[in-house]
């Protein structure tokens, strides 16, 4: 008999991270088919709730957040867990009051485009609205601004955290 042992770790992984990253935009697909516009109206508070659990994650799995660079590193490793090793980036800057970072690799992206889904559309301001949620409930003293994004045709996305003023 086979079981789910049989299977190793990563490869597990890699399937529930790519079923997962598909999900959200199959549901955005029909959903926005059937209520149209006001779908994004919608899907925001649902994107604001994904992203408070980012905090319950992190704080589950020990993991820092009390400046821009813990959050930033926190953020990329829950990121990583969630979308699997598909997610790359980098960071360019570091600090304890700014941090700014890079992703080249999106599996959000990545899935739209494979189901012929605009990620403008799709992807764009779910994202946004999440990694923002996201990284100001990790620390409500931080904020993210973002300020490239692949879904809307840049080459890479860009994130800045940084200390509200």
């Amino acid at each position: 008999m086979v079981s789910i042992e049989d299977i190793p770790a990563e490869q597990r992984w890699e399937i529930a991270a790519r079923a997962a990253s598909a999900i959200p935009l199959a549901y955005d697909n029909a959903f926005r088919e059937a209520i149209g516009e006001k779908y994004d109206g919608i899907e925001q508070p649902i994107m604001v709730e994904a992203g408070k659990e980012i905090k319950n994650l992190a704080s589950a799995l020990g993991l820092p957040t009390g400046n821009a660079r813990d959050i930033y590193e926190t953020f990329w490793i829950i990121g990583t867990i969630l979308n699997g090793p598909e997610f790359k980036g980098e960071t360019t800057e570091e600090g304890d009051d700014r941090t700014e970072g890079t992703v080249t690799q999106c599996p959000i992206l990545n899935r739209a485009v494979e189901m012929g889904l605009d990620s403008k559309i799709v992807a764009l301001t779910a994202c946004q609205t999440y990694h923002k949620s996201a990284v100001e409930n990790l620390n409500p003293w931080f904020t993210a601004q973002i300020n490239k994004s692949m879904c809307s045709g840049d080459p890479y996305c860009e994130m800045v955290i940084e200390r509200r003023k």
